[in-house]
C-alpha cells in the first residue's frame, strides 16, 4: 500500500471514529456508466469518430441531522473512489445558523438557476461553445478556492442566497452571486445574476438566470429556464414524469459557429427487482453551429444505493 492511499485510510477511520459520536447519518452508492460519444463531422466531410468507454465511483457520504427549530450546524462530506484508482472530493461543507438565516462554507453547489432535470448524459459543449446555465458562479469548486453563501429566509416561501467566490488563480471565475427563490404551492420561481470577473483576463461582464418549476405530483416536474451573460443567451425547458426524463437546451451566441442545441433523454428501470438498484439508458444529441461538429451519445448507468 503506497503512502497516499495509506494517508487516505488513516483520515477515513479518524473521521469515522470522531463523527460516530455526532450521531452521523451514513450513506453510499456505486455509479457505473458505460458510455458511447460519436461525433460526427461536418457534413463537408461527412466522417465519423466514435468511442466507447467505462468509468464509475463509490460515493461514501457523511451527513449530521438537520435541526427545525433553533440555532443548528449541520455538514456533509462526500469522499469518492473513482474507478481509475484516484480519490477525489465532492461534497465538503458546514452549514450554520437559525431558521431566519444560515452561513454556508466549504464546496458546494449554489442555488441552481437553470435545472436541467434528468441529466443522466447531456453534452451541450459543441464545437467548443458551451451554452450559458448562469453556473459559473456556483460551484463546486477547487482545493484552493474560496466559497461561501449567506442564506436568509424571508418567510416560509421566500429565500435569499447571497455566495461569493474568491481566487487568483488564472483562468478561474470569481465574483458575487445573489440569488432569490420564491415557492408558492406546486410553482418555485428562481432568479440571479452572476457579476463575474475571469482572473487573468478582461472579462468582467454579468450574467444572470431565471427559472421556473411547476411541481405537478410527486414523481412530475417541469423545469423551464433562461439564461444571459454578455451575447451568450440559453433557454432550456425538461420535464421528469416517474421514472422518464427529457429535455432540450438551446444556446447561442454573438457568431454564427457560438451555437448548441442539446436534446436529451433518460428512463430508469429496476434492476434485476433488488432494492436501490437501477439501471438508466440515456441519449444526447447536440447540433452545433456553423462549422462546427454534430454530437451523439448514449449512456447505460448502473446505480447501487448499500
Amino acid at each position: 500500500m503506497n503512502r497516499s492511499t495509506s494517508a487516505l485510510a488513516i483520515a477515513a477511520a479518524l473521521s469515522c471514529a470522531s463523527l460516530a459520536q455526532a450521531q452521523v447519518a451514513w450513506d453510499a452508492n456505486l455509479e457505473l456508466d458505460t458510455t458511447y460519444f460519436n461525433e460526427i463531422d461536418a457534413p463537408a466531410a461527412n466522417a465519423r469518430e466514435s468511442d466507447l468507454t467505462l468509468g464509475g465511483r463509490i460515493e461514501i457520504n457523511a451527513t449530521t441531522p438537520v435541526s427545525n427549530s433553533g440555532a443548528f450546524v449541520k455538514a456533509r462530506a462526500s469522499l469518492l473512489t473513482k474507478k481509475d484508482g484516484g480519490a477525489a472530493v465532492d461534497d465538503m461543507w458546514v452549514q450554520f445558523g437559525n431558521a431566519g438565516a444560515d452561513f454556508k462554507l466549504g464546496r458546494f453547489e449554489a442555488m441552481d438557476l437553470f435545472p436541467l432535470g434528468k441529466d443522466v448524459m447531456v453534452e451541450t459543449n459543441v464545437g467548443g461553445y458551451e451554452a450559458y446555465r448562469a453556473q459559473f458562479l456556483r460551484g463546486r469548486f477547487g482545493s484552493d478556492v474560496f466559497h461561501g453563501a449567506v442564506g436568509i429566509n424571508a418567510g416560509e416561501s421566500l429565500r435569499i442566497e447571497l455566495g461569493l467566490v474568491q481566487t487568483k488563480e488564472a483562468g478561474l471565475a470569481k465574483g458575487f452571486r445573489p440569488a432569490v427563490a420564491y415557492t408558492a404551492g406546486p410553482l418555485t420561481l428562481r432568479a440571479g445574476v452572476e457579476a463575474v470577473k475571469i482572473v487573468g483576463q478582461d472579462d468582467h461582464e454579468n450574467g444572470a438566470g431565471v427559472s421556473a418549476s411547476y411541481q405537478f405530483s410527486k414523481d412530475a416536474v417541469l423545469h423551464t429556464s433562461f439564461a444571459k451573460r454578455g451575447d451568450d443567451k440559453s433557454v432550456g425547458v425538461n420535464a421528469i414524469f416517474g421514472a422518464a426524463g427529457f429535455g432540450v437546451v438551446h444556446g447561442k451566441g454573438a457568431t454564427a459557429a457560438q451555437k448548441a442545441t442539446t436534446v436529451y433523454a433518460a428512463y430508469s428501470f429496476p434492476l434485476m427487482g433488488v432494492k436501490g438498484a437501477f439501471i438508466t439508458p440515456a441519449l444526447s444529441y447536440a447540433k452545433g453551429g456553423t462549422g462546427t461538429d454534430n454530437q451523439l451519445a448514449a449512456r447505460v448507468r448502473i446505480n447501487y444505493a448499500f
